[in-house]
């Protein structure tokens, strides 16, 4: 009987492991050493004259959530993967791959307002979300509203700006977090063309849609 219940046990945690659930895959929007490593040197590098500092981000509540969300072209239904979750916060990392990618195009500090020197001049940048979406196997749209407002010294005028950016995808959870990964690098390239005072017109590349920029 004993060998009996043993035999029992066994197969039923043999039948158990086979029944589990596969294991979550976690994804973040920062860059892979080698694509941060090609930001390194930017044109539009100014080591010193200033830091930013990027406050956190505003998001739709549908997309503010551990798990990835697919969007359904031509419906209003979503799909939520419970096995593809974002390995922090969505905002925070989109705040984080934001806040990396300007402070190396840029060659300056990225800091808390209150740990910046009253010395330095500080920009801070402040990000409003519209859209985030991911149409599996076919493209990412990223839509945000942001403001640049100047500290250190105070006075000069706020900058506003509005884009959308859609780059395609190829099938693939993987592709599809390397497309949100380039979309945010081209709002950071905008965003490092304001700063630097450059004109943002010349920036219209394929899949950009600038929405009136000061």
């Amino acid at each position: 009987m004993r060998v009996l219940n043993l035999i029992s046990g066994l197969a039923l945690a043999v039948l158990a492991a086979g029944c589990a659930a596969p294991a979550s895959q976690y994804y973040t929007l920062l860059p892979g050493a080698s694509s941060a490593a090609g930001t390194a040197q930017s044109p539009y590098a100014a080591p010193g004259k200033f830091a930013i500092s990027v406050q956190p981000v505003d998001l739709p509540q549908q997309v503010d959530r551990p798990q990835i969300v697919l969007s359904q072209p031509g419906s209003a239904q979503v799909q939520v993967l419970n096995g593809s979750l974002w390995a922090a916060p969505l905002a925070d990392e989109i705040r984080n791959s934001l806040a990396d990618d300007l402070s190396r195009q840029l060659g300056v500090l990225e800091l808390p307002v209150r740990a910046a020197p009253a010395s330095l001049p500080l920009w801070v940048v402040n990000l409003a979300v519209q859209r985030f979406d991911s149409v599996y196997n076919q493209q990412v749209i990223l839509e945000a509203t942001w403001r640049l407002e100047s500290r250190n010294p105070a006075g000069k005028s706020a900058r506003v700006c509005r884009a959308a950016v859609r780059v395609p995808v190829q099938p693939g959870m993987p592709a599809l977090v390397a497309g949100h990964q380039e979309a945010l690098h081209r709002l950071a390239t905008i965003i490092a063309a304001q700063l630097s005072n450059r004109p943002v017109s010349g920036l219209k590349a394929e899949g950009i849609d600038l929405k009136g920029c000061t």
